[in-house]
C-alpha cells in the first residue's frame, strides 16, 4: 500500500529509514531530536516506535536484485526500449506515480542510473523503461541483449512532486504540459488522473526528442495530444503556452502538471503565481535524483532557516515550490 505522506518512504518496508536512525527523519519530529510529536498520521504508523522495535537501527535498505531482459528496442541510435522481468510480489509497487528505479550493467553501484518506469504487466511480470544514451553509465546498455541480466534497485517512488494531489483528484480536469522526455516520467500521472476519471488536455513539445518514442506511448496510453511550443529560444514561454494557461483557468482546471526541464517548471511556477492560480501543481522530479536513499546529499536543498529538504524522498508543500523551483 501506498501512503501519499511528506516522505515517500513513509510505512514501507523500509520505513524507518538510514535518516530516521540518524536523526534526519522526514516524517518524525521525536527522531529528529524534538520533545514533541508534529505527526500527521492516517495510518495507524509510528516511526519511533518501529525504530525502537528495530532496536534504534534502520530497517534493510533497497538491495540491488538480477532483472533478466525480456525485450530490446532500439529507437535512432539514441535510445534502448527494455522490459525486464521483476519478482511477482512487487509489480504492483511499480505503478506507483512516479515510481522510478536505479539500474546499471556492471557489478559497481557506481554506475546506478535513475530511470523512470514507463509501465508494468501484470501479466508477464515485466517493466518498461527508455535508457537514453548520455554517458558512461548509460553507454553500458548499448551492449544489452535479450536474455542479459540487469542488476535493479527499487521501486522507488519520488519522480514526481505533488503525487498526493494527483492521487486525490477525481472527475474534475487536468492540464498536462511535457516536453521531450518529460513526457515519459508524466506517463504514471496521467494514468492515475485518467484512472479517477478525470478529463485530460495534454500538450506536448517535442523538442529534440525522438518523435517515434513519442508516438509509440501516445499510442500506446491512447492518449490525445495536442502539439504546441512552450518556450522560445530565448527560453521564454510563448504566448501560445500562456493562452493555454489562461484558457485552462477559466475552464476550472483543477490540477496543471508539468513534464518539463527545471528552467522551465521554474518558469511555469512564477507564471502561475502572478496568475493567481489556485489549483495543484505536479510536476517531475527525476532530474535531481541521485542515489534515491537521501543520503548522497546531491538533492538536498536549503529552502529557508532550518529547512533542508531531500528532493529524492521528500514532497514539498505547494507554497514551498517557488523557494526551489520559482
Amino acid at each position: 500500500m501506498i501512503i501519499y505522506s511528506k516522505c515517500s518512504d513513509y510505512a514501507t518496508d523500509i520505513c524507518p529509514c538510514i535518516l530516521a536512525e540518524n536523526g534526519h527523519c522526514i516524517e518524525c519530529s521525536q527522531c529528529r531530536g524534538e520533545n514533541f510529536c508534529d505527526c500527521s498520521d492516517t495510518a495507524s504508523f509510528c516511526v519511533m516506535q518501529e525504530l525502537r522495535n528495530n532496536g534504534g537501527k534502520a530497517k534493510e535498505p533497497r538491495r540491488a536484485h538480477l532483472c533478466e531482459v525480456s525485450y530490446v528496442k532500439d529507437y535512432e541510435d539514441m535510445f534502448r526500449l527494455i522490459r525486464l522481468r521483476v519478482p511477482r510480489d512487487q509489480v504492483r509497487d511499480y505503478s506507483a506515480i512516479g515510481s522510478y528505479v536505479l539500474v546499471r550493467m556492471r557489478d559497481d553501484p557506481y554506475f546506478d542510473v535513475p530511470v523512470s518506469v514507463l509501465h508494468q504487466a501484470y501479466d508477464s511480470d515485466t517493466i518498461g523503461l527508455l535508457i537514453q544514451y548520455r554517458g558512461i553509465k548509460t553507454n553500458d546498455f548499448r551492449t544489452l541483449r535479450r536474455g542479459d541480466m540487469v542488476h535493479v534497485r527499487g521501486p522507488f517512488f519520488n519522480g514526481v512532486q505533488g503525487r498526493k494531489a494527483v492521487a486525490s483528484l477525481r472527475n474534475s480536469r487536468a492540464l498536462i504540459l511535457c516536453r521531450g522526455i518529460g513526457f515519459l516520467p508524466s506517463l504514471s500521472v496521467m494514468d492515475s488522473l485518467r484512472a479517477n476519471g478525470n478529463s485530460l488536455d495534454v500538450y506536448l513539445d517535442r523538442g529534440q526528442f525522438s518523435g517515434h518514442v513519442l508516438d509509440l506511448y501516445s499510442g500506446l496510453f491512447e492518449i490525445g495530444i495536442r502539439e504546441t511550443r512552450i518556450s522560445d529560444e530565448t527560453g521564454a514561454l510563448t504566448e501560445e503556452t500562456r493562452r493555454i494557461i489562461e484558457d485552462s483557468m477559466q475552464n476550472g482546471t483543477a490540477l496543471i502538471h508539468l513534464g518539463l526541464s527545471d528552467y522551465l517548471i521554474g518558469q511555469l511556477i512564477r507564471h502561475l503565481e502572478e496568475k493567481q492560480y489556485a489549483g495543484a501543481v505536479s510536476f517531475i522530479n527525476n532530474a535531481r535524483i541521485c542515489c534515491g536513499e537521501g543520503i548522497c546529499g546531491a538533492c538536498t536543498r536549503d529552502i529557508r532557516p532550518g529547512r533542508m529538504v531531500h528532493l529524492c524522498k521528500e514532497q514539498l508543500n505547494r507554497s514551498e515550490y517557488h523557494r526551489i523551483y520559482g
